[in-house]
């Protein structure tokens, strides 16, 4: 019932923007989504040292249904909307218990002059850079799973973002954010600011953003995040190289992190190649390398992906991943312990490999 309530509010919020009315042409509307899910098992979780194994309902991202739709409204100007909602295709429960449309909501309007859009949206690290330089899946070995790094890709509430247009090879984009934790006392609801700029030309990308979230706790201390990334492909071979530096002043609470213990600085590399064996098969191995300079610890990620397109709009993906800790170092690829930044044992390494489906529509 409530879900119900909430597409119908949804529905009324459109007609009232002009989306949908008696007196003009039906907006394009396209009902999309993706179902990812298979089996896998990680070592050392648990008290250390078991292993988890079962079906897993994402590999490399969460399932999700959603709806977007464009109007023209004349004079050049194009309205459009993206509402999507996560799901979990093993229980059959939204992905965000909290939130029905937890992997978009956003309406805005866009021109020669660019787009603008507001809402819940993907900060310009994502849009520009993941993807096509860092790989996803969160429990697969993505460089956002690293406990500093979790902002290279995010999305957040109370958002407003401008996109200009292209123009030789160039792209340029801004986003701020207020209230972007939903807290009813705005003071300490947390703020964001991104900056963005791309270059994408033949077989090269080129993209560098800068991110800095304000703490709900405290409006002073802030999250500060610089993303890089570049690829060129040539032929059947496409290069991957990127690069991010966070610093997080500590003893605060922030959107992207939770709880955020001692202030500290960290870097992280990843190097990545993608090969097309054949039209359908596509291999990918990359080499994360993560050192936090203040806490004199750091990890590193090993990860081979197959993706092969079976059939139209379905992919079997096959994933493996081996993480390994310095002595002090608590990250992990399925978190297990409680309380411990990252989510893992000190000094331990986990192994992680997963197969599964992808299904687009």
């Amino acid at each position: 019932m409530q879900s119900k309530i909430k597409l119908t509010a949804l529905a009324t919020a459109l007609c009232a923007c002009g989306f949908v009315n008696a007196q003009s042409a039906a907006p394009s509307v396209t009902v999309f989504g993706i179902v990812d899910g298979g089996i896998s098992s990680t070592s050392n979780t648990g008290n250390g040292s078991q292993t988890t194994s079962g079906a897993v309902s994402s590999i490399l991202g969460v399932s999700a249904i959603g709806f977007k739709g464009d109007k023209d409204l004349g004079d050049g100007l194009t309205g459009f909307f993206n509402f999507m909602a996560g799901f979990n295709p093993t229980t059959g429960k939204l992905s965000d218990s909290s939130t029905l449309f937890s992997r978009n909501a956003y309406i805005g309007l866009s021109s020669s002059m660019g787009s603008l859009s507001v809402g819940k949206q993907w900060n310009l690290n994502d849009d520009w850079i993941v993807g096509s330089v860092f790989k996803g899946g969160y429990n697969a070995g993505a460089v956002f799973k690293f406990s500093e790094f979790d902002a290279v890709s995010d999305l957040y509430n109370n958002t407003v973002k401008y996109v200009t247009p292209v123009s030789g090879g160039f792209q340029g984009a801004a986003m701020y954010g207020s209230n972007i934790g939903g807290s009813s006392t705005p003071t300490t609801a947390g703020s964001l600011a991104n900056i963005g700029v791309k270059y994408a030309a033949g077989p090269l990308m080129v993209a560098g953003t800068y991110f800095s979230e304000a703490s709900t706790t405290s409006t002073s201390s802030t999250y500060k995040l610089t993303t890089l990334g570049a690829s060129y492909a040539s032929g059947a071979v496409k290069g991957r190289l990127g690069y991010a530096s966070a610093t997080t002043d500590g003893g605060v609470s922030y959107v992207s992190l939770g709880t955020v213990g001692k202030t500290n600085t960290a870097n992280v590399v990843d190097v990545g190649v993608d090969y097309s064996v054949s039209p359908q098969l596509t291999l990918s191995l990359d080499q994360l390398a993560r050192k936090n300079t203040t806490l004199n610890n750091s990890s590193n990620i090993t990860r081979f992906l197959a993706m092969y397109a079976w059939k139209p709009n379905t992919t079997l993906v096959f994933n493996v991943a081996n993480l390994t800790n310095s002595t002090n170092a608590t990250e992990s690829l399925l978190a297990t312990q409680a309380g411990t930044t990252g989510g893992g044992y000190a000094g331990k390494s986990q192994q992680a490999i997963a197969a599964g489906v992808r299904f687009s529509f």
